[in-house]
């Protein structure tokens, strides 16, 4: 099995934008209509089947397939976009992890129904994240820290949390392989290469979108 993946960027513009998920799929091999989650920032995940045009999933914030050739995506905007991959069973899957999901263990979530599903060993999953808000910027109130005691840090005032570093930790006690993301991608705060709702309170998202496509 061959896995394909990306994010975008505000290169690629508004992924959220009338036709542009559409468009962006056109122009790289994946082909298929995309599935697409609500995202309502809770930990529900749906099975995905072969689809014959775009579907948005009600109540939805994780993806998980294991049709070839059929896209799975979703927006962000300084959320953790988490991809999941169990090269050996033909299952991806694709995440929507702000703090709420993170908190709500939408990984667990997936892991579980991967294994019951399609008897996916945690051992055989590999997991890794896309841009997001790096510890260095996420600021919250401590209504929210309380919830990561391992990755949160008291800073001026205020508390910052290591979302990705949270899922790293959730990742190890499930026993799944994390593969870090590389430092070009960094802070979507940081810098102009990513959308970031934080630092500019928009609407734009850039999307990731993960496809398995078998080898021929």
């Amino acid at each position: 099995m061959n896995v394909l993946s990306f994010t975008t960027g505000v290169r690629e513009g508004n992924a959220r934008a009338p036709r542009a998920l559409s468009r962006l799929l056109k122009i790289r091999p994946y082909k298929a209509p995309a599935a697409r989650a609500e995202q309502i920032h809770g930990s529900h995940l749906v099975i995905v089947p072969k689809l014959s045009k775009e579907k948005v999933y009600p109540g939805a914030d994780g993806l998980l397939t294991a049709t070839p050739d059929q896209p799975l995506a979703i927006f962000t905007a300084d959320c953790v976009p988490v991809f999941l991959s169990a090269d050996r069973a033909g299952v991806v899957g694709l995440l929507h992890a702000g703090w709420r999901g993170v908190h709500g263990h939408i990984l667990a979530r997936a892991v579980r129904l991967m294994r019951r599903r399609w008897h996916v060993a945690p051992s055989s999953i590999r997991a890794w994240a896309g841009p997001s808000i790096g510890p260095c910027c996420f600021q919250v109130r401590w209504d929210t820290a309380r919830y990561f005691p391992s990755t949160r840090r008291r800073s001026e005032g205020t508390w910052r949390v290591d979302l990705e570093g949270e899922l790293r930790r959730q990742a190890k006690r499930l026993g799944i392989y994390w593969t870090s993301k590389t430092p070009s991608q960094g802070c979507t705060m940081h810098g102009s290469r990513y959308y970031s709702y934080r630092r500019d309170r928009t609407d734009k998202r850039q999307v990731s979108i993960i496809m398995m496509r078998e080898q021929a």
